[in-house]
């Protein structure tokens, strides 16, 4: 019958098959409202740069006499955003302390007058 253990199996071809990553599923940045008027809104951050502050002009527009006009934007730097102070009466506060600009981390509390938001990096 056969001759050897190899005549016994016949010949395979193997091929190859490409292993596809799963695809990833990026989470926006958001600010999640702590207190303040936008309460209890939720707010993607997806763009490039957008301006946060009491005018309707705005991206995002805040009610409070609080904020000026336009108060802050926030610009995405490689992986996270960062917050820029537009030169408003009440400035913005990261962590409690006045800054005019800095990079936002998970975590960080940021406030824009009454408003105060917790900043929350995407994955």
């Amino acid at each position: 019958m056969y001759d050897t253990i190899q005549d016994m199996n016949p010949p395979t071809q193997l091929t190859s098959v490409p292993v596809l990553a799963p695809p990833s599923i990026a989470r926006p940045h958001v600010l999640q409202p702590v207190s303040g008027p936008l309460l209890p809104m939720l707010i993607e951050l997806r763009e490039e740069a957008l301006i946060i502050g009491r005018s309707n002009e705005t991206d995002i527009q805040i009610p409070s006499s609080t904020l000026s006009r336009q108060h802050v934007r926030l610009e995405r730097r490689h992986d996270g955003y960062r917050a820029v102070d537009l030169d408003s009466a009440n400035g913005i506060y990261l962590n409690g302390i006045r800054v005019h600009s800095a990079v936002l981390r998970d975590g960080d509390i940021l406030q824009l007058g009454d408003a105060v938001f917790m900043y929350h990096e995407g994955r």
